[in-house]
């Protein structure tokens, strides 16, 4: 059984969406995922979210991006991940977009900060 899938056991909340490149060649391409509880708690969070991105080194030399905001202690609190293969514009859309659903329901606007180096 896969990590999510155990993840998704524990927390029902838990979103994720694997992509690969098709049906033969089931080559890893993006993954995205995002725990419950941000997504319970977001209200109370601040309305500035930082998106970031960090080269993973070693064997897969992949890209982790994240949302993170500040909880109301002042803690660094994460929200969403995505760890894609590649950057292309087609990647940040989709991670941008996954964000979007998983978030748009709530009443809430906010800034975002980038480096626009995704």
């Amino acid at each position: 059984m896969s990590y999510f899938a155990k993840v998704s056991l524990v927390d029902p909340d838990f979103v994720f969406d694997i992509q690969t490149t098709s049906c033969k060649d089931t080559r890893f391409t993006r993954c995205f995922w995002c725990f419950g509880p941000p997504k319970k708690t977001y209200k109370l969070l601040r309305p500035v979210l930082v998106i970031d991105g960090t080269f993973l080194k070693g064997r897969y030399r992949e890209t982790l991006l994240t949302v993170i905001t500040i909880d109301p202690s002042n803690y660094i609190f994460p929200l969403t991940f995505l760890k894609k293969d590649s950057e292309t514009t087609e990647s940040l859309t989709y991670f941008l977009e996954m964000f979007g659903s998983n978030f748009h329901g709530y009443d809430t606007r906010f800034v975002v900060i980038s480096d626009r180096n995704l």
